[in-house]
């Protein structure tokens, strides 16, 4: 199968917006290029030991690499997502730049070898890719052997990064645990790793799944970690001390109430994708059917908030 790969360079003040656009759309996941990364110490945080190449890097602004199938890609859906994000009010058109490149899907594999490797995401986590070697630092070390595939989560977006922190944070070895949208599994796999024996991972993109239990079977864990379809949590019966939910702000808002009804009292819910521009929108409908918030984070205009489920 072919991909289209589209690149799009636009001023800081939109990225996360376009980043929202492009999934919208139907991509397949977004790579975040963004120049100011050049001028952060990245082996200094946490650990992290890769470093970054000037010509991977935009000179200004963001660049935000998107993907999208042969049955997907047209010239409708270009034009629609051209004039979405000229419709943005704080666009520089000055940077925008809009290109496009057909790649096979072995190159799409081969792509993320280029971008990923061993780093450190959380105080405890390391994300290992299963095709490079590693060697523990430290005895409080956990690595999480990950090979993104089809599918979306390596830790170092900044979504996943606060997700990850929240986990060591607010989860136990005692608890049961759902991860809704598991996309690569990374979060199933951490909550595994920190000893929790009930595990759920949910996807509604069947690949999702497929490449979720790969990684599990790379973690040691596929016997430990339920791996199955399911549309949020609208058919869930179980109870649950942790929701764990790494999606799009505008579907974390349709399952604010499914998450309170499926949590156990005094369980939390740990979500993250969410905008700048939507984090306090998602804290009121928290607010209103129950939740206590406990933590919100901000990281790079992404936004983790942390709710807890204090009575029936």
């Amino acid at each position: 199968m072919q991909w289209t790969e589209v690149s799009i360079t636009v001023n800081h003040d939109v990225a996360s917006l376009v980043s929202n656009i492009l999934e919208d759309h139907g991509s397949n996941g977004v790579v975040i290029e963004d120049s100011n990364d050049l001028i952060h110490d990245f082996e200094d945080k946490f650990g992290e030991i890769y470093s970054l190449s000037d010509e991977a890097y935009p000179s200004t602004g963001v660049r935000l690499k998107a993907y999208f199938n042969e049955m997907k890609y047209n010239n409708t859906l270009k034009t629609n997502i051209i004039n979405t994000i000229k419709s943005l009010e704080a666009l520089d058109n000055e940077v925008f730049d809009y290109q496009e490149n057909v790649i096979q899907e072995q190159d799409w594999e081969n792509e993320w070898k280029n971008y990923f490797h061993p780093f450190r995401a959380s105080k405890r986590f390391t994300i290992v890719p299963s095709w490079e070697d590693y060697q523990i630092i430290d005895s409080d070390e956990l690595c999480i052997e990950l090979d993104p595939g089809m599918a979306f989560g390596t830790g170092d977006h900044p979504t996943t990064n606060m997700c990850l922190k929240a986990i060591e944070t607010y989860v136990t070895a005692n608890d049961s645990v759902i991860d809704v949208g598991t996309g690569s599994g990374i979060l199933s796999i951490a909550a595994y790793l920190l000893g929790v024996n009930r595990i759920k991972a949910l996807d509604l993109d069947e690949m999702a799944v497929k490449v979720a239990i790969d990684n599990f079977k790379k973690n040691n864990c596929e016997d430990s970690i339920e791996a199955v379809p399911g549309n949020l949590l609208t058919d869930e019966t179980e109870k649950f001390d942790v929701v764990i939910a790494n999606i799009l702000a505008h579907i974390i808002d349709e399952m604010i109430e499914d998450a309170y009804n499926t949590l156990n009292v005094d369980g939390y819910f740990i979500t993250s994708g969410i905008i700048e521009e939507k984090y306090e929108e998602i804290i009121d409908h928290m607010k209103r059917v129950g939740f206590k918030i406990i933590s919100v984070n901000h990281d790079n205009s992404w936004v983790c908030i942390v709710g807890q489920k204090v009575s029936e």
